[in-house]
């Protein structure tokens, strides 16, 4: 669809409610971003209109939608030629979330079409011993599930989950060890005590590779390499599904970089689970 019949259609949705001055900005900034609208994110899209992240959540409820992505799906539907009129109420927030994140993970694959990138990443994680992830706050979760799994691949995976002068310690040791690659997960609220983490893995020479949600996020100043994954807004609290799957295929790259030392970790990893019975049978 043209971009001067999108900009109608958008006013379109507009028309009959009243809106204050903030929401107002926000509608304006959407009509001078309409190409890439629906794929904003509440954070995004507020740094860009100058206003609370709140603020747009409010906005789009005042046109009668449910929540941010229920709107995101309708701008959406402006650039593909599809709008349609939807009911806000057919879907529950539970479902609306659900939704976000499998449009999160369409984006995410049409990023990784071309998997070079990936492939790259993969051999630069593969080749550091130790590898070090960092991740702190909500990332903390994120950085030991990709650690967890790249143990089964990777001869030496150190977890740095903390901040402070201890966090410090352990990147000057492990790269005084051989490490030469360090993967930041930095998923939104960007903590500021990661700040001088990334800082230190700068100094020090690390490969800095970096996962992280959107092209602002203060994070990628010190990365070599990164990826933008978005995550879920529709919840109360930030939802991480196309996350983990991204952490997932960095393991599998990894794997892939070096796969007959891969092959000789996954197999003793085997003979161990079988030895100590880690696992209950069917």
């Amino acid at each position: 669809m043209p971009i001067s019949t999108q900009l109608l259609t958008f006013k379109s949705i507009l028309e009959g409610h009243r809106l204050t001055p903030v929401q107002r900005r926000i509608a304006q900034t959407l009509a001078a971003h309409l190409a890439r609208a629906d794929y904003l994110t509440t954070s995004e899209l507020a740094e860009l209109a100058g206003v609370s992240q709140p603020s747009v959540v409010r906005f789009a409820t005042a046109l009668g939608y449910s929540g941010y992505a229920e709107l995101r799906r309708a701008l959406r539907d402006l650039g593909s030629g599809e709008r349609h009129q939807q009911d806000p109420g057919a879907l529950n927030k539970y479902q609306l979330a659900i939704s976000e994140e499998i449009a999160n993970l369409s984006r995410l694959s049409a990023l990784l079409a071309d998997g070079s990138q990936l492939e790259r990443i993969g051999s630069i994680l593969a080749a550091s011993k130790p590898l070090v992830i960092v991740g702190v706050r909500a990332s903390q979760a994120l950085a030991r599930y990709a650690a967890f799994y790249a143990r089964k691949v990777h001869p030496y995976v150190l977890v740095v989950e903390e901040a402070g002068s201890s966090a410090v310690d352990q990147l000057h040791e492990a790269r005084q060890a051989g490490a030469s690659a360090m993967l930041a997960v930095a998923m939104p609220r960007w903590p500021r005590d990661l700040i001088p983490l990334l800082e230190t893995g700068r100094r020090l020479g690390y490969c800095m590779v970096g996962l992280t949600d959107q092209s602002g996020s203060p994070t990628l100043d010190y990365m070599d390499y990164s990826l933008l994954v978005p995550v879920g807004t529709t919840l109360l609290y930030d939802t991480h599904a196309a996350a983990l799957l991204a952490l997932s295929l960095l393991v599998e790259a990894t794997a892939d970089a070096d796969p007959s030392a891969a092959e000789v970790l996954m197999e003793a990893f085997e003979s161990r689970a079988s030895t100590y019975q880690y696992f209950l049978k069917s």
